[in-house]
């Protein structure tokens, strides 16, 4: 039998990764619309608009600029994904995906990607590793977005 030896390169992992708040961002999307297709059902809503706060971001979410893109999977989870355009204060606009999951128990996390100018004071998004925790009442979402370092 072979002998096993683990890589050079994982033997010496990094510790632990800390999670900084960086951003709230509550969002109101219209209503729901779900399409059965061979995939599963497809969902669909539209972002209606939203208000950014925190330590690190604040500004607007931009009202039609996209949406929730998901699809509900045989087991009931969704696989979520979402795209739309946010507004800094200071009138930079910043694309946001989030990618991620919906449990039927309600638990709803997701990482998220942004596309901001290169040579703007947001640019420190265009590398940033973010996980959202989600909260949901009636259209309103809450995301509760936070760095990894």
């Amino acid at each position: 039998m072979a002998d096993f030896r683990t890589p050079e390169a994982t033997r010496n992992l990094p510790g632990p990764v800390d999670l900084n708040y960086s951003f709230q961002l509550v969002a109101e999307f219209s209503e729901r619309h779900v399409s059965r297709t061979s995939r599963g059902g497809r969902v669909f809503r539209q972002l209606r608009g939203g208000r950014i706060e925190g330590p690190l971001l604040q500004g607007t979410a931009y009202a039609g600029s996209g949406g929730d893109y998901g699809l509900i999977r045989e087991d009931g989870v969704e696989d979520v994904h979402e795209r739309f355009m946010l507004r800094a204060a200071n009138g930079e606009w910043l694309y946001v995906s989030h990618v991620g999951y919906r449990r039927t128990d309600g638990y709803h996390r997701l990482q998220a990607s942004f596309d901001a100018d290169a040579g703007g004071p947001y640019a420190w998004l265009n590398d940033a590793v973010m996980i959202v925790s989600v909260e949901e009442a009636d259209a309103r979402t809450t995301y509760s977005y936070y760095q990894a370092i």
